[in-house]
């Protein structure tokens, strides 16, 4: 699942979008010419898209590990002390984003519910926009939780009847949590699964999210509704009709890549947001180096950006080795557990 080579290094599967100087360096590189370098420039100075001002993180807090442990044991001052140092270190962020628990609410409702809507107020509270994320399909170690085939397989298809049974599992979550808010002025936009194309059957797993997006709309949602995806334009390509703007995770993101990105946006009349992006390491002035890059080309190219994430967690890729395993993501915290700014992470304000 993660593996590191002297061309590229992605998160979970790898996505390969690389780093550098965006439309400059697509053209110096070789990229593009001629006819084709006119075009690429004037895709940038044209592109308007309403989600370039974005700045912002993926939020896992400290405590806990899992979504389950998160939000059963939620506690909303780790929550209201770790997103305001995250607005002491970082006063332009604007947005930050959440992954949600089904597992917690199938469990305690009302309760999940409760601690939902004191997140929201806490986000709010300092002047941060919330992306909610419903589900997950990014599995590691330890297990954060999230979809499988099986659980599709059971309770959407065969005992949910794809989603039309009275006793659907996954609808009461929907209507409380999306239906609840779905004029919630604090919520910027809802994510439907983190990275869906990771694991599992990919056919069955778009027919579940293409059910979950017409779900969020039957309710009535004015926020738009998207999916994060991991890479590449055959998975943007593949959940372009259940994306009101487009999620990606551009882990070292190559400027050709990026540019082939807003073309496929442009041509859809859709904005694109960077949900994820800035690869981990242990060598802090490596990692400075990784943020200044990723960050650096998806503001050049127009792209607001959230990386992954703000502070050290128990949550997998998110902490150093004294709080658990490590993988090769190393830790991709910004904040450490004490409450410090790593060493150069500021640099993320330059951009």
């Amino acid at each position: 699942m993660r593996e590191k080579d002297s061309a590229a290094i992605t998160r979970r599967s790898m996505l390969k979008i690389g780093s550098g100087a965006f439309a400059g360096a697509v053209i110096s590189s070789g990229a593009v010419s001629g006819f084709a370098q006119e075009q690429a420039v004037k895709a940038f100075v044209n592109w308007e898209n309403p989600y370039r001002d974005i700045r912002g993180f993926g939020y896992q807090p400290s405590y806990e590990a899992t979504g389950y442990s998160i939000w059963s044991q939620f506690r909303p001052e780790k929550f209201d002390r770790e997103l305001g140092l995250g607005k002491q270190f970082f006063p332009g962020i604007n947005t930050v984003r959440y992954w949600l628990s089904f597992d917690a609410f199938s469990v305690d409702p009302k309760g999940f519910s409760e601690h939902f809507g004191t997140s929201l107020e806490i986000a709010h509270h300092h002047g941060l926009k919330v992306i909610p994320t419903l589900f997950n399909n990014w599995h590691s170690i330890p297990s954060f939780g999230g979809i499988a085939d099986e659980m599709l397989n059971y309770w959407f298809v065969n005992y949910g009847k794809r989603g039309e049974a009275s006793n659907y599992a996954f609808r009461p979550y929907f209507e409380k949590i999306v239906g609840d808010h779905a004029k919630d002025s604090r919520i910027l936009a809802w994510d439907l699964c983190n990275e869906p194309h990771n694991n599992g059957n990919w056919k069955l797993t778009q027919e579940w999210l293409t059910h979950s997006y017409s779900l969020c709309k039957s309710l009535g949602t004015l926020q738009p509704v998207s999916v994060s995806v991991q890479g590449g334009m055959e998975q943007l390509r593949a959940v372009e009709a259940i994306s009101d703007l487009f999620f990606i995770h551009p882990y070292f993101a190559k400027p050709e890549i990026l540019l082939e990105t807003v073309n496929f946006a442009v041509q859809h009349k859709k904005g694109v947001l960077a949900t994820e992006c800035c690869w981990g390491s242990l060598d802090d002035a490596e990692r400075v180096k990784i943020v200044a890059s990723d960050c650096g080309n998806l503001a050049r190219a127009g792209i607001g950006f959230m990386p992954h994430a703000l502070h050290e967690s128990l949550v997998g890729d998110l902490h150093r080795a004294q709080f658990g395993m490590l993988s090769s993501a190393s830790s991709m915290h910004f904040i450490s557990m004490d409450g410090s700014l790593r060493p150069g992470h500021e640099v993320f304000n330059q951009f």
